[in-house]
């Protein structure tokens, strides 16, 4: 079984990943457009469009306008998430050593990795709760919630408890996930790791990129494609009776 899990369903997950994401993102611009939308106030130039699109993705500007609870849950949620994929990258990369180009010692930088690492978790498991109990506790949200939003969310609390507890009371090498991973990427798999912990939050994860293509979680690449959606000149006029 850990063979399954852990030699074969990666590259069907890859496969299946890359295929789902590339086919959504060209359906997007595929789709006929009949005169060009623009937004009000439009950016005048590609910088301050730039700028309008960073505000966007970072700051969650327009949600900022409405419900600020629901702005702190969102932003909570989605920065923490992002800090821990951006710290998993260099973490594994670097073997945790990655604070040593600001002049710190390997073992301070291992010990900058944990803190940020636990805390980032411990608000990424905020964000989800807060988000989980507006979305049941809401009549107007839980009206419009389907199967697929708490398969969702179960997965990314399963991810994010996984991995809370492999930091806080079954810790696992640096070094075991990066031979590991690498074996994977250089088509030479090793023997996965023998660690329940990690093999469950990883085996979560596959399965959360196997139904990220097809899922509401696109939006997450759609947003870096809206204003150009949205600007693009047509290439073929459409006529709407």
């Amino acid at each position: 079984m850990s063979i399954f899990f852990g030699w074969v369903l990666p590259y069907i997950v890859i496969i299946v990943f890359l295929i789902g994401v590339i086919a959504r993102v060209l359906n997007w611009v595929h789709v006929p457009v009949p005169f060009k939308l623009t937004v009000f106030p439009s950016p005048k130039t590609t910088g301050r469009a730039v700028a309008d699109l960073a505000k966007e993705t970072v700051g969650f500007r327009s949600l900022w306008r409405g419900k600020k609870g629901f702005w702190f849950m969102a932003w909570l949620f989605h920065f923490s998430l992002a800090f821990l994929i951006i710290g998993h990258f260099f973490g594994i990369v670097f073997l945790g050593q990655q604070f040593t180009i600001f002049g710190v010692s390997g073992e301070k930088s291992m010990e900058l990795s944990v803190f940020f690492g636990t805390y980032a978790g411990a608000a990424l498991l905020l964000g989800l709760i807060l988000l989980t109990i507006r979305r049941i506790a809401s009549p107007k949200v839980r009206f419009v919630s389907s199967l697929s939003d708490y398969v969702m969310l179960i997965l990314i609390i399963g991810i994010a408890l996984s991995g809370m507890y492999m930091r806080l009371f079954d810790e696992i090498s640096y070094g075991v996930v990066r031979d590991y991973v690498v074996g994977l990427l250089t088509l030479r798999p090793i023997q996965p790791p023998e660690h329940l912990g990690f093999m469950t939050h990883f085996t979560l994860v596959q399965l959360l990129l196997l139904y990220f293509p097809y899922s509401k979680l696109m939006h997450s690449c759609g947003i870096f494609l809206s204003r150009w959606l949205m600007t693009r000149p047509h290439e073929r006029q459409v006529i709407i009776k």
